[in-house]
């Protein structure tokens, strides 16, 4: 993805930063994301996303981005916000929908 400038994100309105790896949690936020891309990880533009139904007619949406840097892939689950979802609409990439649900990581509820 080119110009991934924080700024464009709104980047001022997160204080605080957040530490996320794969085999501590099965999702993140976007505080977490943004702290990525602050340490210099590049979001790939293709990403995958998958609803999660829960009772009361409620969704839960988690975007499964994957970041790259200096040669180094991570997958990371994030759970949709108001703040991640107006950093996607700025975002220049293509939301997919996940077509394998059973390899990704339950919600637990």
């Amino acid at each position: 993805m080119s110009d991934q400038h924080l700024i464009n994100f709104h980047h001022a309105y997160m204080s605080m930063l957040r530490h996320w790896h794969p085999d501590s949690e099965p999702f993140t936020g976007g505080d977490a994301l943004f702290t990525a891309v602050e340490d210099g990880w590049q979001i790939n533009p293709t990403i995958e996303y998958e609803a999660h139904w829960l009772l009361g007619g409620r969704m839960v949406t988690v975007y499964h981005f994957t970041l790259e840097r200096e040669g180094e892939i991570m997958k990371m689950p994030v759970l949709t916000n108001p703040y991640v979802r107006r950093a996607l609409y700025y975002m220049d990439v293509k939301l997919v929908e996940l077509e394998d649900k059973k390899s990704q990581p339950a919600i637990r509820r």
